[in-house]
């Protein structure tokens, strides 16, 4: 009988001890890989939102909407307005008084996940940026070639930055107005010069404008400028266009 015991209470110790390891194996590295795939799901989630966001201020300075609100779900993440981003627009040729610059500050819509990952909507370009990098997810509204240009400068603005966390907010956009900076149809414009400023996604503008044929200085690792060229000489049609968009973020 006192072996029977003893065995009884060396198997109730070894169960008991195997439930708490399994119980503190699934807490350490279960728990952990959950919240990893739920951070990526809500990132994916934000990625299609900034989508939604895009077509709807397109809506506005493409089809002239005077408004829209694009829903964000944010979770534990927080959504702001960055600092304001500089983007100047340089014509040069021989003649039609030029040369002619815009110059204009812009405030980035920024989501902000765990571990430094974001998606962004900036001048009208959606970039998803990690602490290793980024990729483009949309291009910005512009139409290249050798005949002919289409600069949309999309001035989203406020006075202010503002942040919210924590909750499904409402981004709304309303259109305070467009101005056509430029518009020239003889030409008279021989290269068209792009810049970037204040902006840590300076490279992944680098990539873009590239992708239209564009030459671009290169960004040193962490820089916030880029200056990037068109050269092709005697650009048939080109118009600069600069639409006012008031961004203010609701719960």
């Amino acid at each position: 009988m006192s072996d029977r015991a003893v065995s009884e209470v060396l198997s109730f110790t070894l169960v008991f001890t195997l439930i708490v390891a399994s119980i503190a194996l699934i807490s350490v590295g279960g728990l952990g890989s959950l919240q990893d795939v739920r951070d990526v799901e809500q990132l994916e989630s934000a990625e299609r939102a900034f989508d939604v966001l895009a077509d709807n201020v397109a809506d506005i300075h493409q089809r002239g909407a005077p408004s829209r609100a694009t829903e964000i779900s944010l979770g534990e993440s927080q959504l702001r307005t960055g600092d304001n981003v500089t983007m100047e627009v340089k014509l040069d040729g021989g003649s039609g008084g030029l040369p002619t610059t815009l110059t204009k500050d812009i405030r980035p819509v920024v989501y902000e996940g765990n571990d430094d990952r974001k998606i962004v909507y900036e001048a009208g370009a959606v970039f998803r940026t990690n602490r290793d990098g980024g990729v483009v997810v949309r291009e910005p509204p512009l139409v290249v070639d050798e005949k002919r240009m289409l600069v949309t400068v999309v001035g989203v603005n406020r006075p202010n930055v503002q942040s919210l966390s924590g909750s499904t907010v409402l981004v709304r956009m309303n259109h305070r107005g467009s101005n056509v900076f430029y518009r020239n149809r003889s030409a008279d414009v021989d290269s068209v010069q792009i810049t970037m400023s204040s902006t840590p996604r300076a490279s992944l503008w680098a990539e873009v404008y590239k992708e239209y044929g564009f030459s671009c200085s290169s960004v040193p690792p962490g820089g916030t400028n880029v200056q990037c060229t068109y050269n092709p000489g005697n650009i048939d049609r080109v118009y600069v266009v600069y639409h006012d968009i008031r961004v203010n973020i609701d719960t």
